[in-house]
């Protein structure tokens, strides 16, 4: 044997700890994004439930006049509806409204209906 001075364990080491490094980035961008178009996704079902649970709550504030204290839950195919009638004055009804999707992506929002006007007067998320 003539002098072997081992020059091949540490280039296939330092191989190795990059393709580690290489395969830990793309791993780690793929669950991002992943996660990113899940979020997306809950946004827009959310986003979804609020309409159809502003729709339905002016509807029953339209035909008939809620009680002073009502509330009301639905359940569809992409989540939960629930919303609330509180009379805060002989015109004005105060809604609540909360969505919640099946994975359990909570929104919720509050808004001011005038009767004698017939539209929203006041209007806030959070």
């Amino acid at each position: 044997m003539r002098k072997d001075e081992g020059f091949i364990l540490p280039t296939t080491m330092v191989v190795i700890f990059f393709c580690l490094l290489i395969i830990t980035y793309i791993s780690t961008a793929a669950i991002s994004e992943k996660k990113f178009y899940s979020e997306t996704e809950q946004y827009y079902i959310v986003d979804q439930l609020m309409l159809i649970a502003v729709e339905d709550s002016l509807k029953q504030l339209q035909a008939t006049e809620a009680d002073n204290e009502k509330t009301i839950y639905k359940s569809t195919s992409i989540g939960e509806i629930s919303y609330s009638f509180v009379k805060v004055s002989p015109e004005i009804y105060e809604v609540q409204l909360k969505c919640t999707t099946l994975k359990n992506k909570d929104y919720t929002a509050k808004y001011q209906y005038d009767i004698a006007k017939n539209e929203m007067i006041v209007w806030s998320e959070y």
